[in-house]
C-alpha cells in the first residue's frame, strides 16, 4: 500500500519534531495560556504570572490524564492515531509529567493565588468534572453523550475567566476563544472519523453526518464574522487573531485528506497560536520601525 493510501485511510504516522507539543498534551495549555494572555491584552488588563502558571499546569494536567484514559480504553489499536501510541509506549514519560504537573500545582498554591481566581477556579473545576461525567468516562449515564468538542471550547474561554474574570467587553472575546476552540476540535475530529468510529463513541463522525461539508460554510462564515468585529471593534489585533485562526482551519480543512491524523491535529493546534505573531508581533513591528 502506497504511503498516501495509508493517509487516505487516516493510519498513524511517525513522529516529527513539530508533533511533539500535541503527543506529549502539551499543545492545550499552550493555546489555553496565549489566548487567555491575548484576552488581558484586548481588555488592557494584568495578567498575574501564577494563575496563568497554575492554569498552565492544570490543564497539561487534565489532557495527561486524558490521554492515559484514553489508552486504557482504546478498542482498536490498529486504528489508533499515532498521539495514542505514543500514550501506550511511553507510559513513563507521561507518569513522570504528570508528577511534574502536581508538584507545580502545590508549588502555586503554596505561594498563593488571589482568592476571586481561587473562587473562580472553583467552579470551572466543577465545570469540568461535569464535562468529565459527561463526555470522557460515564460512569452515571453510561454512555459518553455528543458534543463533547463545544465543551472543550467552552472550558478553554473558562480557563481566560478563571484568570481575569468577566465583564461586560470581556463575553464576545470569550465567546469568540469557545467557538473558535470547538472548531479546532471539530476539525480535528473530520480527520479522524475512522480512529473515532473505532475508538471514541461520543466523537462528533458518529452524530453529526454532514460534518465536512457543513465545517467549510461554518469556517468561512466564522472568519468573514471575526474579520467584521476586527473592523468595527477596538479589540481589532484581538479579532484579526480570531479571523486568521478560522482562515487557518479552513484551509487546513480543504487539504486534511492529503495529511495524516497526527498531522492535522498538530496543525491545527498550532493554528490556534495566532495571537503571538499578530498581537505579539505587530506592537513590536510598530515600535521596531518607529511606527
Amino acid at each position: 500500500m502506497s504511503s498516501e493510501q495509508t493517509l487516505a485511510k487516516g493510519g498513524t504516522d511517525r513522529l516529527r519534531w513539530w508533533y511533539t507539543p500535541s503527543w506529549l498534551g502539551l499543545d492545550a495549555p499552550c493555546v489555553v495560556s496565549t489566548w487567555t494572555w491575548a484576552t488581558s491584552l484586548a481588555l488592557g488588563v494584568t495578567l498575574p504570572l501564577r494563575p496563568v502558571a497554575a492554569l498552565f499546569l492544570v490543564v497539561w494536567c487534565i489532557y495527561l490524564l486524558d490521554r492515559c484514559i484514553d489508552v486504557s480504553s482504546c478498542k482498536n489499536w490498529t486504528q489508533a492515531t499515532g498521539r495514542l501510541q505514543f500514550g501506550r509506549n511511553y507510559r513513563s514519560l507521561f507518569w513522570a509529567c504528570l508528577s511534574f504537573c502536581f508538584l507545580g500545582i502545590l508549588g502555586v498554591l503554596a505561594l498563593g493565588l488571589p482568592r476571586p481566581v481561587m473562587e473562580r477556579s472553583l467552579l470551572v473545576g466543577l465545570g469540568v468534572g461535569l464535562h468529565f461525567l459527561a463526555f470522557i468516562k460515564p460512569i452515571v449515564l453510561g454512555k459518553k453523550l455528543p458534543g463533547k468538542e463545544f465543551g472543550v471550547g467552552i472550558f478553554f474561554a473558562l480557563g481566560a475567566f478563571a484568570c481575569l474574570g468577566v465583564t461586560t467587553r470581556s463575553w464576545p472575546l470569550l465567546a469568540s476563544i469557545a467557538g473558535m476552540v470547538a472548531y479546532n476540535c471539530l476539525v480535528i475530529a473530520a480527520r479522524d472519523t475512522e480512529s473515532d468510529q473505532a475508538n471514541d463513541p461520543g466523537g462528533a463522525s458518529h452524530w453529526w453526518r454532514t460534518m465536512n461539508r457543513d465545517l467549510l460554510f461554518l469556517g468561512i462564515m466564522s472568519a468573514l464574522t471575526a474579520a467584521m468585529c476586527a473592523v468595527l471593534m477596538d479589540e481589532k489585533t484581538f479579532y484579526l487573531s480570531v479571523t486568521a485562526a478560522f482562515a487557518a482551519h479552513v484551509v487546513l480543512h480543504l487539504y486534511a485528506n492529503r495529511l495524516s491524523g497526527d498531522s492535522v491535529r498538530a496543525l491545527a493546534d498550532y493554528g490556534l497560536l495566532t495571537p503571538i505573531p499578530i498581537m505579539g508581533g505587530i506592537p513590536c513591528a510598530a515600535i521596531l520601525f518607529g511606527l
